[in-house]
């Protein structure tokens, strides 16, 4: 793949990537961390809260290379 097609192909890699990214870090966040260090209980709070920053880095880094494809 060269070119146009390429970074086309980025931009869905981006918003999905960042989104599953997201969700790791926030099951990751609430199960591992907070219940087992901790001995907090923040399930669902940490999931739905990484899930949205991980939604807007997609969104940016998708922004920033449909910049780079013009």
């Amino acid at each position: 793949m060269k070119g146009k097609n390429f970074i086309a192909l980025m931009i869905g890699f981006n918003l999905v990537g960042g989104i599953i990214a997201g969700l790791l870090v926030g099951y990751a966040f609430d199960v591992w961390i907070m219940e087992k260090l901790f001995n907090v209980r923040t399930y669902p709070f940490g999931l739905i809260f990484f899930f949205f920053i991980g939604v807007i880095s997609g969104f940016r880094n998708a922004l920033r290379d449909l910049k780079r494809l013009d």
